[in-house]
């Protein structure tokens, strides 16, 4: 007798070479001709380029592709699913910029529908629920809206620094804190006080669940949905499994801010204003009234989570990076000391309004994000109906990646592109480059992301502050010789640097002295 276990399998296992030949059917029933598609290396029957697209780093494996097919637009093909890969600015422009309506949609993001995060707008299909997403955090994301949030900045990254100083072996943790704080003030109106705050593992547990996750839309179970419904005990999938025992961390995240703050705003005891303050006394307005809420308190959950994930670790891993060439380049470091001393002066701490007069330090924090974009491919687009770009044809429902890392790699725009050199920015009559600044990080059309300004905000405050108050120097060896960091990024939704160690020590009395007024 077969025990019922393998029979089990046996019959998961016909099924799904079943749904396999249907829905293969299904996606090769319709074919284009090879030669519109974009170029792309050579493909497998059936499977197409599952094997040969690596699960780390695709950025850079799309980079060569474009290079040795000299095309800046590929075409890949999963299991019948057409995949373009952009590799340059001007093609991201022309597709996502100038065609937008087209490219405004995402394909089905199935494992981190699982995680939790199927009402975020990064993952929202095209439709009522993203446009009424994307409409709710651009009304408070602004440029102009922005200026209101650069007190929390200014006194979070000040807070940060004093920390620091008192635990300099926990800079790390602390300039986590210090993206935390500002998204959970800005978001929900609530203050972190303590170092080992709640909201601060939080924030850790949810970013390391999204981060290793994988390319999103590019597992197993995305191009197959059912698979989702399959128990672990009977058909074991790495990052499916990676996604059921995430959930309850991006549960959190979405739950424990709202509780903690709903039952004040309710009763009108908030004071504090935030994001999560003026939508839901807006809908509270509307229930009393009786007038119909365009949002739902789902809806305003998931805007709200959004902030918190996307904001915070966006911020702390491009301060991280920075950090990281600080210490790589103690040349880019001296220059922006002697730069802040001159502009700063020694007196006081620097402020948003010196960014203006602060060139160096700008062009610093931009080849921070060309050097390494966070996202490198971004999340996907999909278009909604055919296409075609210069010749090549784009179907409709193609997964569309921006290669970020591509684009700030190109060597049509930047000599030596895997150099950190905040010079070449410089105009040429200046004695620079005049390479331009870095597009792509955050994105393209109407998927770009609407905190970027915030995000920037935050990482040139917290950059400016350290910078002006501290002395960024690598650790050194038993023998004497310095420990460098090493470069090494995780791979998934978004990058970060693995662990490096750095001694920070206070520049001068003074800037200890201008510290401690906020420890």
């Amino acid at each position: 007798m077969i025990p019922i276990s393998l029979a089990l399998r046996l019959l998961l296992g016909g099924s799904l070479l079943f749904g396999l030949v249907a829905f293969l059917s299904t996606r090769f029933g319709k074919r284009t001709p090879k030669s519109c598609l974009p170029p792309g290396p050579p493909a497998e029957p059936i499977i197409g380029h599952l094997r040969i697209i690596p699960e780390d780093h695709p950025e850079y494996q799309y980079t060569e592709w474009g290079k040795q097919y000299n095309s800046d637009v590929l075409h890949l093909n999963v299991l019948g699913r057409s995949i373009i890969i952009l590799n340059s600015v001007e093609a991201a422009h022309d597709l996502l910029d100038k065609k937008g309506q087209n490219y405004a949609d995402r394909p089905r993001f199935v494992l981190f529908e699982v995680m939790g995060w199927g009402i975020t707008l990064t993952f929202l299909r095209w439709g009522r629920k993203f446009k009424l997403h994307r409409k709710l955090m651009q009304s408070s994301f602004t440029p102009s809206a922005c200026k209101l949030y650069r007190p929390i900045q200014e006194e979070e990254a000040r807070k940060a620094a004093a920390e620091i100083l008192a635990s300099p072996g926990d800079w790390e943790y602390l300039l986590r804190k210090f993206s935390t704080a500002v998204v959970l003030r800005i978001g929900f109106g609530l203050g972190i006080s303590r170092t080992d705050d709640q909201y601060v593992k939080m924030a850790i547990d949810a970013e390391e669940a999204t981060g290793n996750g994988g390319v999103p839309a590019a597992t197993f179970v995305d191009f197959f949905p059912a698979l989702r419904f399959v128990p672990g005990w009977l058909l074991r999938l790495g990052p499916l499994e990676h996604a059921r025992q995430s959930k309850a961390y991006i549960q959190k995240l979405h739950d424990a801010p709202w509780d903690s703050t709903e039952p004040e705003i309710r009763s009108g005891k908030a004071i504090i204003p935030s994001f999560m303050r003026t939508h839901l006394e807006r809908y509270i307005r509307n229930e009393e009234t009786g007038q119909p809420n365009e949002a739902t308190i789902a809806d305003l959950k998931g805007a709200a989570g959004a902030i918190s994930i996307a904001g915070g670790n966006t911020t702390w891993s491009t301060i991280v990076v920075c950090i990281m060439n600080m210490l790589l380049h103690p040349e880019v470091q001296k220059k922006a000391h002697a730069e802040i001393d001159t502009v700063v002066g020694h007196d006081r701490l620097p402020c948003f309004e010196d960014r203006e007069k602060l060139p160096y330090l700008e062009n610093v924090i931009q080849e921070t994000t060309r050097w390494c974009p966070l996202s490198p491919v971004g999340v996907p687009h999909a278009t909604l109906e055919d296409d075609t770009y210069r010749g090549m044809f784009i179907p409709k429902g193609s997964v569309v990646y921006a290669n970020a890392y591509a684009m700030t790699h190109d060597e049509r725009n930047y000599s030596n592109p895997d150099v950190f050199d905040p010079d070449r920015y410089i105009l040429k009559d200046q004695g620079g480059k005049g390479e331009p600044y870095p597009e792509g990080p955050f994105g393209f059309g109407r998927r770009i992301c609407p905190g970027q300004y915030l995000a920037t905000a935050g990482v040139y405050i917290m950059i400016t502050t350290l910078l002006a108050t501290m002395e960024m120097r690598n650790p050194v060896g038993p023998d004497g010789t310095e420990i460098l960091p090493r470069i090494k990024f995780t791979t998934g939704l978004s990058n970060k640097p693995e662990h490096f160690d750095c001694i920070m020590t206070p520049r001068s009395e003074k800037a200890k002295q201008l510290l401690l007024q906020y420890s």
